[in-house]
């Protein structure tokens, strides 16, 4: 509020990341970057590398992805 007194709180049940790593399909939506699917998918951002490896066929440039896109979530 104005006077710097708490209007109102908001409680979010706080989950972990999960630890498995999916394989399988993925379908780029809008907004998504490699390093954004790998940071979801593995944990890490980093890993990045380990999906771009796995669709060179698909993907000429990591930095260009576009939605619709289905691209491959190897183990990693």
């Amino acid at each position: 509020a104005a006077d710097g007194s708490v209007a109102q709180r908001i409680d979010e049940p706080f989950e972990p990341p999960t630890a498995a790593t999916p394989t399988g399909q993925y379908t780029v939506q809008e907004g998504n970057s490699l390093w954004v699917i790998a940071r979801k998918a593995y944990g890490a951002g980093q890993q990045y590398t380990v999906i771009y490896g796995a669709n060179k066929g698909h993907i000429r440039d990591p930095n260009l992805i576009y939605p619709g896109q289905v691209i491959t979530l190897p183990k990693s």
